[in-house]
């Protein structure tokens, strides 16, 4: 598990055992002749937590790349998320429709999208970036900054994130999310703390 420090003010976990579509947020993980396809830690925090969803596509659809694929309303907006690979759907997570809290609390595990069989002739490698390109590229990212300081930084297009490689560690209150504030906290005593 890879973990960014400081996206949105949080500390992000992106797991090392999958691909993933940077433009729609989503992972692709190999199970033997399918992939399972999910929307990324990232992809959650940036729709804001999701409402419900609605899937475009049933068992035995053949998509293209880029095919519509699922509906989110998040609480934020509604956005559509098509399909980062071209293949035939073998499996739709239903629970995903029914919990939508899945999301949040299972990004990586039991908040999958969809199952399918890619098309034959299709690179994964080249259609998708690997773990640590992915986290390149978010460090890299408008919405990866310190804490308070996300606003500012990002205007100022000069973000900073802290990586760490490995482990799980808690957001203890104070620790670079901004939810933690207690009442009455005057913002310019933790941008001067940090």
């Amino acid at each position: 598990m890879l973990r960014l420090e400081g996206f949105y003010g949080q500390s992000v976990d992106i797991a090392d055992d999958r691909l993933y579509d940077g433009e729609e947020e989503l992972w692709v993980q190999a199970r033997g002749d399918v992939v399972r396809v999910g929307v990324s830690k990232v992809g959650v925090l940036l729709m804001g937590g999701v409402e419900s969803a609605e899937f475009f596509v049933a068992v035995g659809d053949a998509l293209a790349v880029g095919a519509d694929l699922v509906f989110f309303e998040t609480f934020k907006a509604v956005r559509y998320v098509v399909s980062p690979l071209a293949g035939e759907i073998t499996a739709v997570n239903e629970a995903v429709v029914n919990d939508p809290e899945l999301f949040d609390d299972d990004p990586y595990g039991d908040a999958w999208l969809v199952e399918m069989r890619p098309a034959e002739d299709q690179d994964l490698q080249a259609l998708l970036l690997g773990p640590a390109e992915y986290f390149r590229a978010l460090e890299r990212s408008e919405h990866c900054a310190e804490g308070s300081e996300i606003l500012i930084e990002a205007k100022q297009g000069s973000p900073t994130c802290r990586s760490v490689y490995g482990g799980i560690r808690g957001n203890d209150p104070g620790e670079g999310s901004l939810s933690w504030k207690s009442e009455g906290a005057d913002p310019d005593d933790a941008m001067r703390a940090s």
